[in-house]
């Protein structure tokens, strides 16, 4: 799910806001504004009413931010990195870069989300009190109380047990430590959150023909969302299963084009890019060890007149930390946050400090799709070794396109 902006990091953690989070924050305002205090406080006013609904959904988003991070913090306690949050319609994704190291560490990344909506609701309820005693205006009481309620009831339904939920998570540590297969745990969590899902459904419909319209609708939409969501995990994991012992070098794409760092846009252009089929392209220094990525929209964004003089080495973004990895790294052990390298969709294969492969969106799914047809993927003949080509060698072929990034994410805990 690819956030519409970015808020900025929280923790060291990168959060972005899907676009569907302004209806959330819409329904939770008109909620909070027209269902709540009208009726609580009806002496408060409309102008009243509005400010403390869009203070109400402002504080909610929050909660559900500190629930994200709360995963977060304790996965990085772990040696998990976590690479990002998105928040949206539904609550949050927290994207962690590798599985769980043990089923304890599991168990607890997982109830780190629900316990702290569980104190915050706690928390919201005691300050609804103390406005109370204190005889604040209601309109405080009123809001504090809607934030204790909505937060314990967050915490209580990422509870119930079923993958992609909290709940499920939990299941699946406890299913790991009992039966020392976390793949079979996986799967037996995925199915638990497929039968939950169906079940809310079902509730939905069954509100919808009683007359309930709104919270039928939005636990049908919930129970949609926990099904989907449950069979991608199911069939990700035996994927990922079928994937255990491949490396880098059996499915990257060997002996890249690279491009030198001191060349111009125009000379590229002539030698390279116009005959290549790549889209981006790494950017390597005297030595052939990589800089950056440069992109052939990074190119077009160059006026014309001033691609003579301006340099490869100007352009692109420089490669982040987790945008190189060795030939011999497992496929099914790199950062959920590789394939989107500097906005390249692309990872570096880097050996002796040279590039001696990439790959691609295209490479990890064709991984999958043999996987799936119970061939493994295999090393073409000294793929691993295969010496990069640099931009200006006559004769070397162009590789496959880079599309986008892959959907493939080693552990993903969706929540919230």
């Amino acid at each position: 799910m690819k956030p519409t902006f970015t808020l900025g990091r929280v923790a060291g953690v990168s959060v972005g806001v899907h676009w569907s989070v302004l209806v959330m924050m819409l329904l939770v305002t008109e909620i909070v504004a027209v269902a709540i205090l009208p009726v609580q406080a009806p002496n408060a006013g409309t102008v009243v009413d509005w400010v403390a609904g869009v203070l109400a959904a402002v504080t909610f988003l929050a909660s559900l931010l500190a629930h994200e991070l709360a995963h977060a913090v304790v996965a990085r306690r772990y040696g998990m990195p976590a690479d990002r949050i998105t928040l949206w319609l539904l609550g949050g994704v927290t994207e962690l870069g590798s599985n769980p190291p043990t089923p304890r560490a599991a168990f607890l990344v997982a109830g780190a989300g629900p316990a702290t909506s569980l104190v915050l609701g706690a928390a919201f309820g005691g300050l609804a009190a103390g406005a109370a005693l204190l005889s604040l205006p209601i309109v405080l009481r009123e809001v504090l109380t809607w934030l204790g309620f909505v937060n314990a009831v967050l915490g209580i339904f990422n509870l119930l047990p079923g993958a992609p939920l909290d709940g499920g998570r939990l299941l699946q540590a406890g299913l790991w430590k009992r039966s020392g297969d976390q793949a079979r745990a996986a799967v037996s969590a995925a199915r638990a959150g497929r039968f939950l899902g169906m079940a809310l459904i079902a509730l939905g419909v069954f509100q919808l023909v009683a007359g309930q319209v709104v919270s039928g609708l939005w636990l049908a939409l919930i129970g949609w969302f926990l099904v989907m969501s449950a069979l991608s995990e199911e069939s990700a994991t035996g994927v990922r299963e079928r994937l255990t012992g491949v490396r880098l070098r059996d499915v990257m794409s060997p002996a890249p084009v690279t491009a030198p760092s001191w060349w111009t846009v125009d000379a590229f252009l002539e030698r390279v890019a116009e005959r290549d089929h790549h889209r981006s392209f790494p950017v390597v220094d005297m030595e052939g060890r990589p800089l950056r990525v440069v992109s052939l929209t990074d190119l077009a964004r160059v006026p014309e007149q001033t691609r003579g003089t301006t340099k490869l080495a100007d352009l692109g973004r420089p490669l982040r930390p987790d945008g190189t990895a060795g030939p011999e790294d497992l496929l099914t052990e790199l950062p959920a946050g590789t394939w989107q390298l500097s906005g390249r969709g692309m990872l570096l294969v880097v050996e002796g400090g040279h590039v001696v492969g990439i790959v691609n969106s295209h490479d990890v799914n064709r991984a999958v799709e043999l996987a799936k047809l119970g061939h493994l993927p295999h090393a073409g003949d000294g793929s691993a070794g295969a010496e990069p080509a640099q931009a200006g060698r006559e004769g070397q072929p162009g590789q496959e396109g880079h599309g986008t990034p892959s959907p493939y994410v080693p552990w993903q805990r969706p929540g919230g």
